[in-house]
């Protein structure tokens, strides 16, 4: 499975937002979850006329295509504008999606391992995503890519991720494209250079 776990403990990340932004978001400020999977619900960040709402939102796009019960919580970055789904919301419904920490796992010694990633020095960063609002909710799923060489030693596939705060301006206005390969290709490599780390975990 790839990306289907990550952590967020905004309850106590709060030193990472400015305090009016935890004022006016303190229901949401109050999540925490070690271990968010998808159909769970979660906070994301929307970009509302160049003002940032964080709300929760559930894990998993629903599409009537889907078999009966299934959801897409990943989405290829590669393929994402030439898909009829999601060529469209890739362009108007972009989201970022906080964590601490996400989880991998790799068959080791006939048995699957568990790896942690997570930034060094910056205990918050974003995935890049999607969302689809149905029937008064709203619902996420996560951008992914080929790994980098470095994280194709845990895993071919990794989410797309902003480690930056002032990479989030670019994302929601389009800055840079995000889902070119070349770029990808420099930005993944980037992020062990910015700090991402792996290990193992229970």
């Amino acid at each position: 499975m790839l990306c289907g776990r990550y952590s967020l403990d905004l309850n106590n990340s709060k030193s990472n937002f400015k305090p009016e932004t935890i004022k006016k978001y303190s229901k949401v400020f109050e999540y925490s979850n070690d271990n968010i999977s998808p159909s769970l619900e979660a906070p994301i960040i929307i970009n509302k006329n160049n003002d940032y709402d964080f709300t929760i939102a559930k894990w998993g796009l629903i599409f009537d295509w889907l078999p009966k019960g299934k959801t897409l919580f990943n989405i290829r970055s590669e393929t994402i504008k030439e898909k009829k789904f999601s060529r469209d919301i890739v362009e108007t419904q972009k989201c970022l999606i906080p964590f601490n920490h996400y989880f991998e796992w790799k068959k080791e010694n006939n048995k699957n391992q568990k790896y942690k990633f997570y930034f060094k020095e910056r205990p918050i960063a974003y995935f890049l995503g999607v969302f689809q609002k149905l029937n008064n909710n709203i619902f996420f799923s996560i951008l992914t890519r080929q790994a980098s060489i470095s994280g194709q030693k845990i895993h071919i596939r990794c989410p797309q991720m902003i480690p930056i705060k002032s990479q989030v301006k670019d994302w929601f206005n389009g800055g840079g494209d995000w889902l070119k390969e070349s770029y990808n290709d420099i930005n993944n490599e980037d992020l062990f250079n910015l700090g991402l780390k792996y290990e193992k975990t229970q």
